[in-house]
């Protein structure tokens, strides 16, 4: 119960101060759903140690081989969008394609190692528990602050 409160202060206290500010905006959103998923699932010690280890280890690699080069390539046509012919338009969505599949394997990488130790509803569980993380942030990045209500 104490970790849950703990938790739960933890990640108002990151929402409320904001994102970008000292760690990098990867760091930040890796505490934040750490901490949520850990509040979401029942895992032992034993299960919890195993669990992020391997999510780390994955998450790490989805971050750096996939969201960061979509980020670039995102940042790269965005800029000439309407300048990019039909066969050029293509070649970056075959990218993007690839790219986004490469995430989804380590994803299911992921999963057949977490197999290993924990069961497949406790995976489901993470799963469920990353989407509504993802669902919160979207909301909470909508939402506006107490500062720009006052603006």
């Amino acid at each position: 119960m104490m970790n849950k409160i703990l938790i739960l202060v933890i990640m108002t206290f990151s929402f409320s101060t904001g994102f970008g500010q000292g760690k990098t905006s990867f760091e930040r959103i890796k505490a934040l759903k750490m901490a949520y998923i850990s509040e979401k699932i029942d895992l032992t010690d034993e299960e919890e140690t195993i669990f992020w280890e391997v999510y780390d280890e994955y998450e790490l690699k989805i971050y750096k081989e996939c969201r960061k080069k979509l980020r670039e390539i995102r940042k790269q046509y965005s800029k000439s969008i309407d300048t990019l012919t039909k066969e050029e338009a293509i070649n970056v969505l075959k990218e993007v394609y690839k790219i986004e599949h490469l995430a989804v394997d380590f994803e299911e990488e992921r999963d057949k190692a977490l197999l290993i130790n924990l069961t497949p509803k406790k995976i489901l569980k993470i799963h469920l528990a990353e989407y509504h993380f993802n669902k919160e942030m979207v909301y909470r990045r909508k939402k506006p602050t107490v500062q720009e209500k006052k603006d």
